[in-house]
């Protein structure tokens, strides 16, 4: 009588402690989730303030990439019309030789006969250059310049 009560007590203990590991792994589970969440969080409202920085200097500079390239600084060109910033882990700017985390790139469309400059702006992570963190697209209408009002 007492062998069977040892082991039907020793058997309730491996049932508790079965089910205290498997709920210890489930919240562990759900912190680790939430901790993702969390930084995905973080880098995309970094990556909207970005891309509206940039939205808001290629407004005001009318669509003067170099001009841009200048005010962006460290920046780099990688064709006429295309700006690229480059940013580490904590979203600071930064050389792309500098472990660059992140990268902000800005494709211009100039206003030639439609009068209208178009600007994409891609933020994107460097490990998933694919799938893009942030896109903003910006439309200006160019004023035709007349002579002075006097």
């Amino acid at each position: 009588m007492k062998h069977s009560r040892s082991s039907l007590f020793l058997m309730e203990m491996i049932i508790a402690i079965l089910f205290f590991s498997l709920a210890s792994a489930v919240c562990i589970q759900l912190f680790a989730r939430s901790h993702l969440l969390s930084t995905q969080t973080v880098n995309q409202n970094h990556a909207v303030i970005q891309a509206q920085n940039l939205a808001e200097s290629y407004l005001s500079l009318e669509g003067n990439v170099a001009a841009m390239q200048d005010l962006f600084s460290p920046s780099e060109l990688t064709d006429e019309n295309t700006l690229r910033l480059a940013f580490d882990s904590s979203w600071n700017l930064c050389t792309p030789e500098d472990n660059a985390g992140f990268y902000a790139e800005l494709k211009s469309t100039p206003a030639e006969e439609t009068g209208i400059m178009k600007g994409e702006i891609t933020v994107y992570d460097v490990s998933t250059p694919e799938s893009p963190i942030y896109t903003l697209s910006v439309m200006h209408h160019t004023a035709e310049r007349r002579g002075s009002h006097e």
